[in-house]
């Protein structure tokens, strides 16, 4: 960062005018000596005051200019925590016809395990194993794979709102009632 090459320029700076100060040219003290001697405090400790008060005055500046400084917490904790699903709405139709072309006209999403796991999802946490498959044995098999389907929606996508959009479009008793 650009901050990090100006302190290091200041702290470089600082240590070379104490050097200059520290080390007296050998030919001139031997010769004279001078009438006043000037003490180091009196010169390094504002020069460590003004780097201070630049470093505060810089780190401020980038903090102002960034545009994320003007973004409410929530927004700025939600774009840094989760994946950019969370952020952008995704269109139902368009997932849908995904959905559809993928898994074949039988495909269906189930409303409770994929609105449980968007909302349990936590982004970098792997999910209940354990929860996951015991509810995957209690299925019969036809449906094992849209219960699957269901909770990698929820897990990935993590939008209860799309769990329930997409449930009603990919109905899995739609089936029952074309036949009837």
């Amino acid at each position: 960062m650009n901050f990090h090459k100006i302190l290091s320029s200041c702290a470089v700076l600082l240590f070379v005018i104490i050097m200059a100060m520290d080390l007296p040219d050998t030919a001139v003290a031997q010769a004279e000596q001078p009438l006043f001697e000037l003490p180091v405090q009196l010169v390094g400790f504002p020069v460590i005051i003004m780097a201070v008060r630049l470093t505060n005055f810089v780190k401020k500046l980038a903090y102002s200019l960034n545009p994320q400084t003007y973004q409410s917490r929530t927004r700025r904790s939600v774009e840094h925590g989760t994946d950019s699903y969370a952020t952008v709405a995704i269109d139902v139709v368009q997932a849908e016809k995904r959905i559809l072309s993928e898994f074949g006209p039988k495909a269906c999403v189930l409303e409770e395990p994929c609105r449980i796991h968007a909302w349990k999802a936590v982004p970098g946490e792997q999910p209940d194993w354990n929860d996951i498959l015991s509810n995957y044995k209690i299925h019969t098999v036809g449906m094992r794979q849209w219960y699957l389907l269901s909770v990698f929606l929820g897990d990935v996508i993590r939008s209860p709102t799309l769990c329930k959009q997409l449930s009603k479009r990919l109905d899995c008793n739609r089936a029952n009632r074309e036949l009837a």
